[in-house]
Parts: structure tokens; C-alpha cells; sequence
């Protein structure tokens, strides 16, 4: 657990059977994530909708496309995490929106079963005193986005010019796809600098970045397509 949170509280227990001290501990850390959840209400565009927008649902349907169907922890993903333990893997791609929220909250870095193990249990928590909502946009107002850029909006003004909350399909699946390819310092600081910078299609954006960093926007490409075809099964 991340240092800085388990001093913040007092510690975590010493004994692994100290069922009430874990219990005590982990309801400690969650009254922080809901603090920090109050504390993004209001900060981006997507709060102002009642509706999801298409850049949520493109980010449900690239990360966590069975959102709405688990309480932070889902079994459907069982198997490939017991299949990465048996080859010993490091643990990765089988995160809920809820534990990648509950990452970025306390910070943890390492991979490991322990960390995950804590991860899960302080998602399903959160289920518990959040909206499912409401978790997703305090996400999504707080993840990385590339430098300097830690929130979808922050993102969406440095590239399209407008809020999350106005993004077209494309667009949204191109800002989803920065939660595994965060936007890098170079091309930050390029966008910063080029005032007759204008996003206007994706070959645009990509022809753009490409001058800067080649093998990035090679994966943003194909992870965007990757998107896009997932949003268009779904409707069809």
C-alpha cells in the first residue's frame, strides 16, 4: 500500500489476522477516496450531463465494458488472472473502472497480488458509498492523461479545442485510447507551441504527431481504430 496513505491514517495492521484493524484500515482509505470524489464533482464537463456522453461510453467500451454489471471487481476476468499468476506475469489489463479510480487516488505504482488484492477490496467499498456515476467522472476528472495533463478536459482543450463533454464519436475514442498511451511531453509542449495548431480530422491529429513521436502514435492509432470498431459492433 502506498506509503504516504497508510501514514496519513496511522498505519495498516501488523498481524494479517487483525480483522478488525483491516477493516478499520480499509474504511479509512475509503473515506479518502470519497473525499477526493467530492472534491471533482463540478471540476470537468461530463458532471453537467445527465446522460452519459460518447466519451464516457467509449471509455466503458475500451475498458470496463461490464461497468454496469459488477460491484468494482469483476469475476468474468477470473481466468486470465489466474492464468498470469500461473505464468508468473505481472498483473495487468484486468482492471475495473472502480480500481483504476482507487489507483489513482493512493497512487500505488507496484503490480503485485498484494497490491491488487487491496485494490479490489477498496473498489468493492466504494461501490458501496458511490454511484456507479459518480465514480466513472471523478475517474475521468482526475486520470492521466499525458503531461501535465490530469484530467479529460485538460486533454480535450490541449487537442480538440473543446470540453470532453463535446467530443464526436472519433474524438472520444482518441482521448479514451490516452488512458493506456498518455499523450507525451514532446508532443504537449509541440500543441503549446504551435499557434496555428487546429485538430480538425484524426489523419490530422495523427499526421501531426507522427512528426514528434512516430511509435506513439502508431499504438494511439491502432488503439483508436480498436475503439471505434468495438463502439460500432455494440450497435449493430
Amino acid at each position: 500500500m502506498n506509503k504516504d496513505i497508510s501514514e496519513t491514517i496511522g498505519g495498516k495492521p501488523k498481524l494479517l489476522i487483525d480483522i478488525k484493524g483491516w477493516l478499520i484500515y480499509f474504511n479509512l482509505i475509503v473515506d479518502i477516496i470519497i473525499s477526493h470524489s467530492r472534491k471533482t464533482q463540478n471540476t470537468t464537463s461530463l458532471w453537467i450531463e445527465n446522460d452519459l456522453t460518447k466519451f464516457e461510453k467509449a471509455v466503458l467500451t475500451i475498458e470496463d465494458k461490464r461497468y454496469f454489471k459488477h460491484a468494482g471487481i469483476d469475476f468474468y476476468c477470473a481466468p486470465r488472472i489466474l492464468k498470469q499468476l500461473i505464468m508468473k506475469k505481472r498483473l495487468g489489463g484486468i482492471s475495473t473502472i472502480e480500481q483504476q479510480y482507487v489507483r489513482t487516488v493512493i497512487n500505488i505504482k507496484e503490480r503485485t497480488i498484494k497490491r491488487k488484492s487491496h485494490e479490489m477490496i477498496l473498489s468493492w467499498l466504494i461501490t458501496k458509498r458511490l454511484t456507479k456515476k459518480a465514480v466513472l467522472r471523478s475517474y475521468l476528472s482526475s486520470a492521466y492523461f499525458g503531461y501535465k495533463l490530469n484530467s479529460c478536459d485538460d486533454a480535450s482543450l490541449l487537442i480538440f479545442r473543446r470540453s470532453a463533454v463535446e467530443l464526436d464519436q472519433e474524438q472520444s475514442a482518441i482521448l479514451a485510447s490516452l488512458l493506456v498511451y498518455p499523450l507525451p511531453k514532446q508532443i504537449v509542449n509541440t500543441i503549446k507551441n504551435e499557434e496555428a495548431y487546429k485538430y480538425k480530422y484524426a489523419d490530422d491529429f495523427f499526421n501531426f504527431t507522427a512528426q514528434e513521436a512516430p511509435n506513439w502514435t502508431k499504438k494511439i492509432r491502432v488503439r483508436k481504430e480498436y475503439t471505434q470498431r468495438l463502439i460500432q459492433a455494440k450497435k449493430t
